[in-house]
């Protein structure tokens, strides 16, 4: 008995002290429970505090904009590609006369454009006539009152955005402007329930467990849209459970605070709806005008399918990286409509055949990374400090040229690769850069760094300082010409000046040098200008010795170019490393008399409320004289039609131009900068590490210069005039003297007054004859 009481009282005792154990575990629970419960309240009433939705007025978008296109007699229609340009600015061709603003109607005889207004630049709704001639435009009238219309411009395009560091275009679309079919897709596909939960939809989220689990994988969220919201707005994108909780949080919170309309216009305008360039695109609103050219009032059934099922991967699912995958994730959220009973059977039909159709990214907005980037620096060293929210900058960037830029060394470094296979055996991929300027204003009409800039954000154009080999000659010459008679022992150096290509060693601090060829083969005596055109390299030197390299390196300084350079003889050669911005720049002075204008990408800033803040003013000198820049430009043009550009008639290019191209020691560089009296247009190509391309700038650069100028200039480009103190005479090619009768060659050849050779030829015959006609005034 006294076994069995103990046994009992154990027993007890037992039972006593589990249950004791129990309730303490439940109080710690509840203790837990409740110390979360206030920790979550304490994280919400700081998040209640602190959290705001954005609206429209928040940090709005700094615009950057291209340059307006002038509208002007001699304008060529085809190479101005006018017609692309009205489309893309959203002009719309019509058979009747024009009678809006964006109308424009095309005849034989002329082109009418009712002009759109923009206000930041004073340009007024006018209907315009462009009369034709040829292909060119001959007049431009106003078609209300008959008389000549100027100026008339086309007005700028956006090209990028900010947004903070992002580059982004906005468009805030409020909750009473959002279409109600869209808001019904959307809807359908991301919440249903949107309107009726709190923040958190249970049901969701249990569907999601329950399909996950059957398929032993996730393929389904719960989020809700106000979660997704305040994942986008407030957290990282990590997936971890104290993220999830934070932000299950913050729904709640958010519900509390606002309206359903004001969430979920919120999320309409900050959702991320891919790339176009370097631009992300948030917010369907923007997203609409991007891919379709429209607002979001106009979107379809199809395009509001397409654009809510970008949602779940905005690169995935784009409709301009990947077509075929994007119409495959439209169709299926059209397919949900159609489950749901949101479709009647035959629109679903019509919706799923119909293919998917987007602007090509060039039509909405401009690629021009690179350009936005030397922009920004720009703008940052003239005004002392970062752009502000709101603005709008207007460039010189022109949108057109700006594609065939990208697009010219894209294909062009890559068909270079496949015409000669070993550059592709190189670690790092062959690199190029391009930019296009106008020589007498100094925008920068065009600008790529690099092939490719989501890869590399390094610009070539601007800050890789390379050697530019033989297309610095010019600038030895040039220095040489402009000095007439100021050299040692009086005599001017001319194009039809003598010189030796013979072995040849000069004194240098590094020792004795003797430059060579690159062909490895001495030409005896030649002229300057055939010197110029063949690129010898002994000539330019002899040159550089007698002008002197301070004079020389003087002119390169007047001329723009600012990278330090070595002060000896090497200097002819190109040896000191500079830009491509730099070089192309020099080369402006030559297309515009002699006048250097500092290159420039941006041309105003408007602040938010519409008014001038800063405008740029040209910074431009007299940097060499138009007498001997225009004969430079005659000697350059032989480098094209005779000498080692002579491949570009070949290649396609129609017109007159002048040009040098650019070949450095070990073939590392590649060069080709040329010009009209428009355009002034650079291109490199090399490896990042120097290492040989094993090509010249023939071979490398030539090609791709000559595929952008082929589609810009016309095939008569616009003429300088001769300035005045430039004489031509007929020479014997052999003597550099003036021509006689006697002798079997001759050439007509420019001088700058005064430099002219007063000799005859002294091989061929005593010129009596023309000397007797130039005693009566005849040349």
């Amino acid at each position: 008995m006294h076994g069995i009481a103990y046994a009992r009282r154990n027993g007890d005792v037992d039972v006593t002290f589990g249950r004791r154990w129990v309730l303490r575990g439940v109080l710690a629970l509840l203790g837990m429970a409740a110390l979360a419960a206030g920790m979550a309240l304490t994280y919400g009433l700081y998040l209640s505090a602190s959290l705001a939705l954005p609206t429209g007025d928040d940090h709005p978008p700094r615009l950057i904009y291209g340059a307006p296109f002038l509208l002007k007699p001699d304008l060529d229609i085809a190479s101005s590609h006018l017609l692309e340009r009205l489309n893309q600015l959203g002009y719309r061709a019509v058979e009747s006369p024009v009678r809006v603003p964006g109308d424009y109607r095309v005849t034989a005889a002329a082109i009418d454009i009712y002009l759109h207004e923009f206000t930041d630049l004073h340009l007024r709704p006018v209907p315009a006539r462009l009369l034709l001639d040829q292909g060119r435009v001959a007049k431009v009238l106003s078609i209300e009152h008959g008389d000549e219309l100027f100026p008339a411009y086309l007005e700028p395009q956006l090209i990028s955005g900010l947004r903070g560091v992002s580059r982004q275009v906005r468009e805030w679309v409020s909750y009473d402007e959002m279409p109600a079919r869209f808001i019904d897709v959307l809807l359908a596909i991301e919440d249903r329930r949107f309107f009726s939960h709190p923040g958190l939809d249970p049901v969701a989220v249990a569907r999601a467990v329950w399909t996950n689990l059957a398929r032993g994988t996730v393929i389904q969220g719960g989020s809700t849209i106000t979660q997704q919201l305040a994942k986008n707005l407030f957290y990282s994108p990590q997936r971890t459970f104290g993220r999830k909780l934070r932000e299950s949080i913050a729904a709640l919170v958010l519900e509390a605070k606002y309206p359903k309309k004001a969430i979920l216009e919120s999320y309409v305008n900050e959702i991320y709806l891919g790339q176009v360039g370097s631009v992300s695109i948030y917010g369907v609103g923007e997203a609409a005008h991007r891919y379709f050219g429209k607002r979001m009032s106009a979107l379809s059934l199809e395009e509001a399918a397409l654009l809510v099922g970008m949602i779940k991967g905005p690169n995935t699912y784009s409709p301009i990286r990947n077509p075929t995958l994007a119409k495959h994730r439209r169709d299926v959220v059209l397919g949900r409509l159609h489950s749901q009973e949101l479709l009647a059977d035959n629109e679903w039909k019509l919706a799923v055949m119909s293919p998917v159709r987007v602007l090509p990214p060039q039509d909405t907005l401009a690629d021009a990374p690179f350009f936005v980037d030397y922009l920004l620096r720009q703008m940052e060293e003239t005004t002392g400090a970062p752009l502000p929210d709101g603005v709008r900058v207007y460039t010189t960037l022109d949108p057109i040229l700006q594609r065939l830029a990208v697009e010219t060394l894209g294909s062009g470094l890559t068909k270079l690769e496949t015409a000669y296979p070993a550059l592709t055996s190189h670690a790092d991929p062959v690199q190029g850069a391009l930019v296009a300027l106008d020589p007498m204003s100094g925008a920068i009409l065009a600008m790529v760094g690099s092939r490719e800039y989501r890869t590399s954000q390094f610009n070539r154009a601007v800050q890789a300082k390379r050697q530019p080999g033989s297309l610095f000659k010019p600038l030895v010459y040039l220095a040489a010409l402009d000095a007439r008679h100021e050299l040692t022992g009086g005599q001017a150096i001319t194009p039809a000046t003598l010189l030796v290509d013979e072995p040849v060693t000069f004194e240098s601090r590094a020792g004795v040098w003797a430059p060579q060829n690159y062909d490895h083969r001495f030409h005896g005596t030649v002229s300057l200008r055939t010197a110029l055109e063949q690129s010898l390299n002994v000539p330019a030197v002899k040159v550089a010795q007698t002008v002197g390299t301070k004079r020389i390196l003087q002119l390169a300084r007047s001329l723009g170019i600012r990278s330090p350079l070595s002060d000896n003889l090497s200097l002819a050669l190109g040896t000191s490393g500079v830009s491509l911005l730099e070089m192309t720049a020099a080369y402006g002075a030559l297309a515009y008399g002699g006048v250097f204008v500092a290159p420039t990408a941006a041309q105003a800033l408007i602040t938010p409320e519409g008014d001038p803040a800063w405008r740029h003013t040209p910074e431009r000198h007299q940097a060499v004289s138009a007498q001997a820049t225009f004969v430079m430009t005659s000697m350059l043009t032989g480098v094209v039609e005779r000498g080692t550009a002579s491949k570009a008639k070949a290649m396609g290019l129609r017109s007159s131009v002048a040009g040098k191209t650019g070949t450095t020691d070990g073939y590392r560089d590649a060069w080709f900068v040329g010009y009209t009296s428009d355009v002034v247009l650079g291109v490199w190509v090399g490896f990042d590490d120097e290492e040989a391309l094993n090509l010249t700038g023939a071979q490398a650069a030539l090609p791709m210069w000559v595929e952008f100028m082929r589609r810009i200039v016309p095939a008569a480009p616009r003429q300088v005039a001769t300035p005045s103190a430039v004489v031509m005479r007929d020479i014997d090619p052999k003597t550099g003297q003036l021509a006689t009768s006697k002798c079997p060659q001759r050439t007509t050849e420019l001088f700058i007054e005064g430099t002219e050779p007063t000799g005859y030829c002294e091989v061929h015959g005593s010129g009596f004859w023309e000397r007797l006609r130039r005693s009566f005034g005849f040349s």
